[in-house]
């Protein structure tokens, strides 16, 4: 593998790497240096294992560290071992000759290093692998570049995923509310109405509406105001809330009207919840501005699913008891027997 000394293959610049060169003899560090006199990056020489380090430690971009073997103080492999704390990614290459091939074999398989190169060297081939080193360093740099923007790019597209998700769910939750009062709106109902009642008659067990109806809402409206009439509005959804369980489901059914469906609730249950709301709301006082206080009270109708009874039927039947409520006057609960 060999590329021109002036850039790397890829379009790189070579003059933003370093090579060191260590070697105790000053004869070899001249010719190394004349050697590579010609190339982009830089070269620089340490007379010395201790040198050497220093020189690693200081100098940024080091992709090629190149040490004799033989020195005193600190041998080569010693000095390359201890040079990968300091530059991890660079490429060692050690320089020994014939005699030192087990010291070069441990060294390749203790201390990192990658290449030897036999002395005395031939200047062509000495030239080439240490351009090859500078390049395979530039390839794991760049790979690491790479992997850093594709880890960036994938976080970032986390991220908007993570967002869109939440404006999935926030335009979710806003198609399945009633703006006002925050309750489920109607169509959203009517879904989950079909498919608890599909679910109980498919494998029993008891289901129960309630419908109740806010009494002379129209009148708190024309005394007050429509801002009167939302508080209201507010203030039932507030309380209806409140006697909730984990499973029921309330919603806005339309104007002042509103439902809660009961699964698994068989009528005596429907009937206490039913009460409790009721009650619950007759005992409630709005204030509003200028200290007007405003009392209301619900009419409410409650029944419970008969078999192979249909959406419409079992709604239509709660509708009734509703409306008897009202009939019969007003702040009370009615039920409804009959399943047809």
């Amino acid at each position: 593998m060999s590329f021109p000394n002036e850039t790397l293959n890829d379009g790189g610049d070579m003059s933003q790497y370093t090579v060191i060169m260590v070697d105790d003899e000053q004869n070899i560090l001249y010719a190394l240096k004349r050697c590579f006199s010609r190339e982009k990056f830089r070269v620089i020489c340490a007379g010395s294992g201790v040198e050497g380090l220093r020189l690693v430690a200081e100098t940024a971009g080091v992709a090629v560290i190149v040490s004799d073997q033989r020195m005193p103080e600190m041998n080569g492999s010693e000095f390359l071992t201890r040079s990968r704390e300091l530059a991890p990614d660079a490429i060692r290459m050690l320089l020994t000759g014939y005699s030192d091939i087990q010291t070069t074999i441990a060294a390749m398989n203790e201390g990192g290093v990658s290449h030897y190169i036999s002395k005395p060297w031939e200047e062509f081939g000495l030239l080439q692998t240490v351009r090859d080193g500078v390049r395979q360093y530039h390839l794991i740099m760049e790979s690491r570049r790479q992997q850093e923007i594709i880890n960036q790019q994938n976080a970032e597209l986390r991220s908007l995923l993570s967002r869109l998700t939440d404006q999935n769910m926030e335009l979710e939750r806003l198609a399945s509310t009633d703006a006002l009062t925050g309750l489920t709106n109607r169509r959203r109902f009517l879904e989950f109405f079909e498919k608890e009642r599909n679910r109980t008659q498919r494998y029993g067990g008891d289901l129960s509406l309630i419908m109740f109806d806010i009494d002379h809402f129209k009148r708190v409206n024309d005394t007050w105001g429509h801002s009167a009439g939302d508080a209201v509005l507010c203030e039932i959804a507030r309380e209806t809330d409140l006697v909730l369980r984990v499973t029921d489901t309330a919603a806005r059914y339309g104007g002042e009207e509103f439902v809660i469906l009961l699964p698994e609730t068989e009528l005596t249950g429907a009937l206490l919840i039913a009460d409790r709301l009721r009650q619950l709301v007759s005992d409630t006082v709005i204030a509003q501005e200028q200290g007007i206080l405003i009392s209301i009270t619900v009419s409410i109708g409650v029944a419970m699913i008969g078999p192979e009874e249909s959406c419409d039927g079992f709604l239509n039947r709660t509708d009734q008891a509703m409306y008897l409520a009202k009939t019969n006057g007003r702040n009370r609960v009615e039920i409804s027997n009959c399943c047809y």
